[in-house]
């Protein structure tokens, strides 16, 4: 069967706005998502009321979504992939300052995704079923390696999570300097 130039446009087209669909689709429920979790804890959201709120159908919900943690996984894999994204540049491999600096900017900077993490016990990139994320981005090869890498993501995790709990007084400059020299020293 031939296939004519313009319908293989035409498919791109139709395959490229429902891709455009379903990004604006995700994009609705996860702002819909951030409303409820400010009226009510996550556990009591339906998907009836996320699907009401966000203003698409139960069947759009279904097409990109199994469940309302699906919508938190995406936000933690994000932050996970922007962790793993600046730490595979060489700057900031050569320079934990700069790493740390990066990233407490970066948390800064999406803070409200980051609080509905915590408001739903799932802080970022630290989804415990899929390992740690430091293996992610720094893989260990022996076991002392392995072990250094849960000790510097306990201390990290809590340092972070500290640092939101208290309303982020420190600068992203100032976290970054603590970091290098409690982890780092």
């Amino acid at each position: 069967m031939n296939t004519s130039k313009s319908e293989l446009e035409k498919r791109e087209i139709l395959r490229m706005s429902n891709e455009e669909s379903n990004k604006l689709t995700r994009e609705c429920l996860q702002t819909a998502l951030i409303y409820l979790m400010n009226e009510k804890p996550f556990e009591k959201i339906t998907i009836t009321e996320l699907v009401k709120r966000s203003g698409v159908s139960r069947t759009a919900f279904y097409r990109n979504y199994t469940s309302k943690e699906d919508i938190l996984k995406e936000f933690s894999d994000w932050f996970l992939k922007e962790l793993i994204t600046f730490s595979e540049d060489e700057q900031y491999k050569q320079d934990p300052y700069l790493w740390y600096l990066r990233f407490f900017s970066s948390i800064k900077e999406h803070a409200d995704i980051l609080q509905l993490l915590i408001k739903a016990n799932m802080p970022a990139g630290m989804d415990h079923t899929a390992g740690s994320f430091i293996e992610k981005i720094k893989p260990a090869h022996t076991p002392s390696e392995y072990y250094k890498n849960l000790a510097f993501e306990g201390a990290f995790s809590k340092i972070l999570l500290g640092w939101f709990q208290r309303g982020m007084q420190e600068s992203p400059e100032e976290m970054a300097k603590l970091c290098k020299e409690i982890i780092h020293e």
